[in-house]
């Protein structure tokens, strides 16, 4: 038994085995429950390996027990204990789920949850370590296979979704900003930190490294972790340019720390390494895996541009898939092929992600939650992992190692600080974000130390610098990392929050205080009125108590106080005392302050320059009217007096910025609605949009500057109707060159791109000038100076917008109009037709086939968008685009549907089809009295179906 590994079995033990075999057989062929086969074979399973037995025979025997019933044997078990990982690994993901749990509590409130995680990495392997979980075996070989786990395994297994998670869902606008400061911080700055940590390794520690090791060590602890940092700074919920520098720094500073690290590495495994070498190395690391991953990220765009089909149930699924093949292949082809920096490929092909893919991802919703899903589960196991691999090297070490261990601390944060400080003023110089002296802090704390560390640790250990370092000296590099690692999470992390609260980095702008207290004003006035109303209305079920309710809602608007007015004394016994008694009416929200939104105390405040404001109002108001073109009336054109006279008071120049802040975030978000509820044909428009309002923030302290931003990306000149026949001509005659049928391409798309960014951005204004007024100040009408300023500025680039759309010439309008349209009335079919699928009337299969031809008729808008010049070449071809293509084939649909309905299920097509008639009749475009009857010679000489004006 001892040379073939077999356990042996008892003569007993195989006679019942052998016995419970023939009962399952017996019944599987009676057409037993398969849990019962199951049972009677693990019974067999069992009783043939109880016992140990001396007799060959006997071990003869068990082998014949265990190729008849598919026992185990040792060999085995060393292929089954691969599965026995998972217990380890979803025993993190079941503590990690409680942990957060458990951070409502408000002792784990305040602390991270990726240190809470680390720390219990920490002590399941001191556990571990200590024998006491030996009993449960399939445990301890679970820890075991972790322990022993390939640290290359570790990289590209966790790394990648952690990564991109990061990465593709940065502000490109904050990232372009804070570009210059992230790569001076992780070039110089890593060459400098590390070069000064090999020097403290080298002279300072008292374990003899040479400079070769010391740089190497040097190296790994000098590169902050990605993904130990961006899970601290959603945390804190630090301002986004610090988090952007910061994040950023980590994210890039891989390709320095890997290059030193290589090239060190190296030379300890005594391997031949000139300058060219190095050289060439750091080309390849560095530029060449960021080109690879900006390739791959718009090759993947692409495809995700091309899957953004908003008719097809899967499209969605589509696309989350190839994000998510996206971030491991960017790092596999750079890291595994091509033994590149793997990080930088992935950031890279994120970001190229970040900046074009969203409008055309078709439910932004489900791709986020995705996103946040892997990004929990992955900092969850990376943080409890890097624990455990911490906490296996501790046991092995004295107390000298430990008070060295916290020597290397302090001196690597110093060395931050003062490398950091070295480059403070270029940071300044090189960026448009300006660096202060609590940044300067804020970074330095911020450096911590993380899984990729301890990966490079754990290969030093298992390589040994190919056998020329000894087993102790790579023990106590993974040691000092991982120590470092610990104090940096458990220090650093832990005390950050306090830090940024005593230097004021996430100190709420008194602006926002005011914000929140009058949307709290409005929120009890909707509520109050809503539940009169009820009352009023008798709307309230019959066994329900008014005064309850009444009591409910005080009791709300009550814990609303408390949150927001901290610095008012409450009585904080206030619900308890509910609970013994009625409740006493408390004081209004206008007693505990809440006109402080109007309150200017102790800020720097100033008088707008209003002659400037009107005169550029009324400039562009002429140039407006000057084009003939009819525009919505101002929303506040009534209230004309009223701003006139609060222009002629102080502005908060603080809560003027703040009002200006919160007028882009609205435009943003009306952008994004617009762009989910189809109003953009082409895929570029919303991201010019979306920019341009991105970019405004910057600028927030001098004026509402989105419009000066956004006449960058379109076309200003005008483009008449004299020099569009001229061109047209031209091209029907075949007289036309290569380079005026380039121009001629190029016009009608500028024109095309600008009049569908105008007509967003006119519509977003509007709206966004109504939340304005609806959000600051006392009502919904203009009542602040603050107010005044924004809409004022808004209503300027309206008109100035406008008047641009009134210069793109007609027959370009119209066919534009017209094909918006047509993609406007598909948009409606298709929600109605979602609607009755999600209300149960439709099935999936029916849909799909109602929801078939609507695709045809978006796909061929998108077509004639891009053949714009060639259906303009014939004055009744856009005419009769709308008329004679589009909407047949909508009509097409609506009678298939009609059809459908009335064989299949008369009564729900009687409810159905008044809404989709109703919607139909309010998109009619009646044409002139005039032109009525040639259009119905014409389709009449053509062929047409005479019905077609009944929905035009």
């Amino acid at each position: 038994p001892d040379a073939c590994k077999i356990p042996p079995v008892p003569a007993a033990g195989l006679l019942c085995a052998r016995v419970l075999e023939r009962m399952a057989e017996h019944s599987r062929s009676f057409g037993a429950p398969p849990w019962m086969v199951s049972l009677l074979l693990s019974l067999a399973w069992l009783a043939a390996g109880q016992h140990a037995h001396n007799d060959t025979a006997g071990a003869l025997a068990s082998a014949d027990m265990n190729a008849t019933l598919n026992v185990p044997t040792k060999h085995d078990e060393d292929l089954a204990h691969e599965y026995e990982v998972l217990y380890v690994l979803f025993g993190f993901v079941l503590l990690g789920a409680a942990v957060m749990h458990l951070s409502k509590v408000p002792i784990l409130h305040s602390l991270p949850s990726t240190v809470i995680f680390f720390v219990l990495g920490i002590a399941f392997a001191l556990i571990a370590e200590s024998g006491s979980i030996s009993a449960l075996t399939w445990l301890m070989n679970s820890y075991t296979g972790w322990v022993g786990v390939d640290p290359h395994l570790l990289l590209f297994t966790f790394l990648p979704p952690l990564l991109f998670s990061d990465a593709f869902a940065i502000d490109t606008h904050i990232a372009k900003r804070t570009s210059g400061q992230c790569l001076l911080l992780a070039g110089p700055g890593v060459v400098i930190g590390s070069f000064a940590t090999a020097g403290f390794c080298q002279y300072c520690l008292p374990y003899g490294w040479d400079f070769p090791t010391s740089l190497m060590v040097g190296s790994i602890l000098s590169a902050t972790d990605p993904v130990a940092v961006v899970s601290l700074l959603k945390d804190l919920g630090a301002s986004p340019v610090l988090t952007m520098q910061i994040q950023g720094e980590s994210m890039l500073n891989d390709g320095t720390a890997m290059v030193l690290f290589t090239v060190a590495y190296k030379f300890v495994a005594a391997e031949e390494c000139d300058a060219g070498c190095v050289v060439s190395y750091l080309v390849k690391s560095t530029l060449g895996a960021w080109a690879l991953g900006m390739a791959l990220g718009y090759g993947f765009f692409c495809w995700i541009r091309g899957a953004s089909d908003k008719l097809w149930h899967k499209s969605s699924l589509v696309q989350i898939m190839l994000t998510l093949a996206c971030a491991y292949w960017s790092y596999l082809l750079a890291d595994g092929l091509f033994h590149m920096s793997g990080v930088l490929s992935t950031v890279a092909s994120a970001l190229v992600l970040s900046h074009r893919m969203w409008p055309a991802v078709v439910e932004k919703q489900a791709m986020l939650e995705f996103w946040h899903v892997v990004e929990t589960i992955g900092n969850t196991l990376v943080f409890f992992l890097a624990g455990m691999l911490t906490g296996v090297s501790i046991p092995e070490h004295e107390l000298e190692d430990f008070s060295w261990a916290l020597l290397a601390w302090v001196f690597l944060v110093g060395i931050r600080f003062a490398t950091i400080a070295v480059l403070w003023p270029l940071l300044n110089r090189a960026g448009d974000a300006h660096v202060s002296l609590r940044d300067v802090i804020v970074m330095t704390w911020g450096g911590l130390r993380g899984l990729v560390g301890l990966a490079l640790a754990i290969l030093v250990q298992e390589d040994r610098g190919g056998g020329m370092m000894t087993k102790r000296d790579a023990n106590l590099v993974l040691f000092l990392v991982g120590s470092v690692a610990a104090l940096t999470l458990i220090i650093n992390a832990t005390t950050a929050p306090l830090l940024c609260s005593v230097l004021g980095i996430m100190q709420t702008v008194e602006g926002r205080k005011a914000l929140v207290r009058n949307v709290a004003k409005r929120a009890e006035k909707h509520i109050t009125e809503e539940l009169d109303r009820m009352i009023a209305e008798d709307q309230l079920p019959r066994p329900c108590s008014v005064g309850g309710v009444r009591e409910a809602v005080e009791v709300l608007k009550q814990g609303v106080r408390e949150h927001i007015f901290e610095e008012e004394k409450f009585d904080h016994d206030f619900l308890s005392k509910h609970r013994l008694g009625r409740l006493n009416r408390v004081s209004s929200m206008h007693a505990l302050g809440m006109d402080a939104v109007s309150k200017k105390v102790g800020r720097p405040c100033a008088r707008p320059d209003a002659d400037s404001l009107w005169k550029g109002f009324e400039a562009a108001k002429l140039e407006m009217l000057q084009t003939s073109v009819k525009v919505s009336t101002f929303k506040f054109g009534r209230q004309l007096p009223t701003i006139k006279r609060l222009m002629t008071q102080d502005v908060d120049m603080q809560q003027l910025k703040i009002v200006r802040e919160v007028f882009l975030e609205v435009l943003r978000a009306n952008y994004w609605d617009q762009c989910e509820g189809g109003k953009f044909v082409g895929p570029h428009e919303p991201n010019i949009l979306l920019n341009s309002a991105s970019v405004a923030r910057d600028r927030c302290g001098e004026r509402l500057a989105d419009w000066e931003i956004l006449k960058r990306y379109i076309s200003l000149d005008p483009y008449e109707e004299a020099a569009l026949e001229k061109d047209i001509e031209l091209k029907r005659s075949g007289l036309q060159t290569w380079w005026q049928r380039w121009r001629l391409k190029r016009n009608l798309a500028s024109q095309r791109s600008t009049l569908q960014v105008l007509t967003a951005f006119i519509y977003a204004h509007e709206r966004a000038q109504l939340n304005i007024a609806t959000y600051f100040g006392q009502d919904e009408s203009v009542d602040t100076p603050e107010e005044a300023v924004v809409i004022l500025e808004s209503q300027t680039e309206i008109f100035h917008a406008t008047a641009v759309l009134g210069k793109i010439a007609k027959p370009v309008q119209r066919y534009m109009s017209t094909a918006m349209e047509s993609y406007s009335v598909c948009e409606h079919y298709c929600d109605f037709v979602h609607k009755a699928h999600s209300q149960g009337v439709l099935q999936g299969k029916e849909a799909s086939m109602l929801l078939e031809p609507a695709t045809d008729v978006l796909q061929d808008l998108s077509a004639r968008f891009r053949r714009m010049g060639d259906r303009l070449l014939y004055p009744g071809t856009l005419r009769n685009m709308y008329e004679v293509d589009a909407i047949v084939a909508i009509q097409r649909a609506f009678r298939r549907w009609r059809s459908l309905s009335v064989a299949t299920a008369a009564d729900v097509a009687g409810s159905s089809q008044a809404p989709l008639a109703t919607l139909l009749h309010r998109n009619r475009r009646r044409r002139p009295a005039a032109s009525e009857g040639e259009s119905a010679k014409k389709k009449q000489s053509e062929g047409q179906p005479e019905e077609i004006d009944e929905i035009v």
